[in-house]
């Protein structure tokens, strides 16, 4: 059975219709490439997924937590943060907070959220800093930290709170260039590892080393969804085609 199942997502600004039916589902373990251009719903897709976004229509399963749009509220909302708690979701803007250090802004989630001690928190903290590579860093403010440094902390946080899947919102698109590789390192371990992830990226190298499946999306619709040798390599809609030409990958 599928981690993640998306099924008739519909979501509407005033009358601007971003998501038209859309359904999507991604395996334990599978990292899913979103590309499409400006505008396609692919961000409010993401934030549908964990109710950032109340969706007008359809629902969301992540692991064992089911959420329908416009459900009763009450329960609702305990499934809603349990949903949540299921989904690392790292943003294109860091989101840090400014006064905590980089281990206090990993600690965060743990210490408040789901309430562990202290030492067990911090425990945690440092082996994650490690693993995205700024052990180093651990005692530095965000201001001090370089803008792929801060999204690494970013990353380390929402594995901090131990999800079943990562969701990628354009993680390196507000980066340098020289920045974005120290980032897209640190998710293809994770991925090496097993975790299940969603990314909207307009990394096409990264989708096309790390993505088992590519999704991509016009319009508010799915307009293609294959493996990334697929998608890249023969395309089978007119729209995809235009789209990887436009971008000359």
């Amino acid at each position: 059975m599928a981690i993640i199942e998306v099924s008739g997502i519909h979501k509407k600004f005033g009358n601007s219709e971003v998501l038209k039916d859309v359904s999507l589902e991604v395996e334990e373990s599978q990292v899913v490439v979103i590309m499409g251009p400006s505008g396609s719903g692919k961000s409010t897709l993401l934030r549908c997924m964990t109710f950032l976004e109340e969706p007008d229509a359809g629902d969301v399963r992540i692991h064992d937590c089911k959420v329908q749009a416009g459900s009763p509220s009450g329960h609702r909302h305990k499934v809603i943060h349990q949903l949540r708690q299921n989904t690392g979701f790292v943003f294109q803007h860091f989101n840090l907070f400014p006064h905590k250090t980089a281990l206090q802004n990993v600690m965060e989630g743990p210490l408040v959220v789901k309430k562990t001690s202290v030492k067990e928190a911090k425990d945690l903290a440092d082996e994650l800093l490690r693993k995205v590579g700024l052990a180093d860093r651990a005692n530095h403010y965000p201001a001090l930290l370089s803008g792929g440094q801060q999204q690494r902390v970013a990353i380390a946080r929402a594995l901090a709170m131990q999800p079943k899947v990562m969701l990628y919102d354009e993680p390196t698109s507000a980066l340098d260039p020289e920045l974005v590789r120290e980032v897209l390192q640190v998710m293809k371990g994770l991925a090496s590892e097993g975790m299940t992830m969603v990314v909207v990226t307009h990394e096409m190298a990264f989708a096309r080393e790390v993505a088992d499946r590519v999704v991509f999306m016009d319009g508010g619709c799915v307009v293609e969804d294959g493996t990334a040798k697929k998608i890249f390599e023969a395309p089978t809609e007119e729209r995809t085609r235009q789209f990887l030409n436009a971008i000359a990958i």
